[in-house]
C-alpha cells in the first residue's frame, strides 16, 4: 500500500512483513502493526515533563534549546508533550544542550 506522494512518486509503501519501503532512499523501516501499549505513552509524557522541568529551570525557551540542538522546535515542543516518539540521538543531544546527565531526563 502507497502511503505518501510526492510529485507523482510513491515515498513509501508497506509491505506483508510489517516494514515500510523508503522509496526516496530504500530503507525499510519498522511499522507497528498495534498501538502501543499505555505505559509507554504514559512514560513517554513522563519523559517530556522532565525535559519541560530541566529546560525551564535553565530559563531556555523551546526555540533556544532548538538552536542549541539543531532540532526544531516543533520537534522539542513534541518531545515535551509526549505526543510523537523520539529516538535517543535526540534526547542525547538535549541532555547535552541542558548540561543534564541524560539518566535525569528518563528518570
Amino acid at each position: 500500500m502507497e502511503a505518501l506522494r510526492s510529485g507523482g512518486q510513491a515515498l513509501s509503501r508497506c509491505t506483508s512483513d510489517g516494514t515500510d519501503i523508503d522509496h526516496l532512499d530504500g530503507q525499510r523501516v519498522s511499522v507497528p502493526s498495534d498501538p502501543l501499549p499505555d505505559w509507554v505513552i504514559t512514560r513517554r509524557r513522563q519523559i517530556g515533563d522532565q525535559v519541560r522541568a530541566v529546560r525551564t529551570r535553565r530559563q531556555l525557551t523551546q526555540e533556544k534549546l532548538g538552536e542549541l540542538t539543531g532540532l526544531d522546535r516543533k520537534t522539542i515542543n513534541r518531545l515535551e508533550q509526549g505526543t510523537h516518539g523520539t529516538n535517543s540521538d535526540h534526547l542525547l543531544l538535549i541532555a547535552a544542550a541542558l548540561d543534564t546527565p541524560l539518566s535525569e531526563l528518563v528518570k
